[in-house]
């Protein structure tokens, strides 16, 4: 019994080694084989696929995607978009950089040391990706606003908008979008006054979610000049255009400027919000001033010392 006991023991003991040694050798094989392939280092030209989504809770619930590389998103069905992924751009092909390029500092830190097919998930906070908000691209806004009931006109502006002037003429306000009528027109000024129905809600700041509602006219107010007091409504977060507010308030004018040293991208949209008794005008791109979060796999590297 004694010597079957011991023969069984030798076996375990040969069995044991042999699988071992297959596992050291397989551990062994893809060792070899893991570090034959390519590392992202400094300097190497890189080819990535890539999904980046934010949470901007200015407007979105969730996570959402702002931008990707891939036509059809791996792995995901009916996926949620933000407003910069509707800019258009090329997709489907890798994106291309040098490794410690001109990408954001996330990028280069987190894909340096990659292998070729690996994937990876990271976060992408601020200071490391677009920056922070700039505050002189927030605006405000009361949400009770007075303008005056009767407006001067250059002729030759009114001409180039409304053609040529005559006495009780109505034309409709190219900004909020109720009727102006004619009083008076010299050679050189004509004079209009605004004449919208009270209680009505014109959309004028934005075609859709922020209506202005008109409370009361008292036309002999403030030296003879009248007073029209609106009241905004905005019920939820609303897309506006600097372009389009232009024309009611100068300040906006200075939107597309004020990107561009900021060194964001040159669009005019912003987020309007209510804030209080004020209406927050944000022209910032979305991806500032939040945490975002990468999906890149690396597709090819070149080495830079090839």
């Amino acid at each position: 019994m004694k010597r079957w006991i011991s023969v069984l023991i030798i076996l375990i003991i040969v069995v044991g080694l042999s699988v071992g040694g297959i596992l050291g050798a397989r551990e062994f094989y893809f060792k070899e084989e893991d570090e034959e392939l390519k590392v992202a280092e400094e300097g190497d030209d890189v080819e990535i696929h890539y999904t980046g989504l934010l949470r901007d809770e200015r407007i979105y619930d969730g996570w959402r995607i702002f931008d990707t590389s891939h036509f059809d998103i791996p792995r995901m069905e009916d996926p949620e978009f933000t407003l910069t992924y509707d800019h258009e751009r090329a997709r489907g092909e890798p994106f291309n950089f040098t490794l410690g390029g001109d990408v954001i500092d996330g990028w280069n830190e987190n894909v340096r040391g990659m292998r070729e097919g690996e994937t990876k998930v990271f976060e992408v906070p601020p200071e490391k990706g677009y920056g922070e908000k700039s505050e002189e691209l927030i605006f405000e806004v009361d949400q009770k606003e007075t303008l005056p009931v009767y407006e001067d006109m250059d002729m030759e502006m009114f001409e180039e908008k409304h053609g040529r002037p005559g006495v009780n003429m109505v034309v409709e306000d190219s900004f909020w979008g109720w009727d102006k009528i004619v009083i008076s027109a010299g050679e050189e000024r004509v004079t209009l006054r605004h004449d919208p129905d009270i209680g009505e809600r014109y959309s004028a700041y934005s075609e859709e979610g922020w209506t202005s509602e008109v409370m009361s006219i008292d036309s002999s107010a403030d030296g003879g000049q009248g007073i029209i007091e609106v009241k905004h409504h905005l019920e939820k977060p609303t897309l506006v255009d600097a372009e389009r507010l232009v024309e009611h308030d100068e300040r906006f004018a200075q939107v597309p400027t004020l990107r561009r040293e900021a060194g964001q991208s040159p669009e005019t949209e912003g987020i309007a919000m209510v804030d209080g008794d004020e209406i927050i005008i944000d022209f910032n791109d979305e991806v500032n001033g939040t945490t975002l979060v990468f999906q890149v796999e690396v597709v090819g590297i070149e080495k830079a010392d090839d």
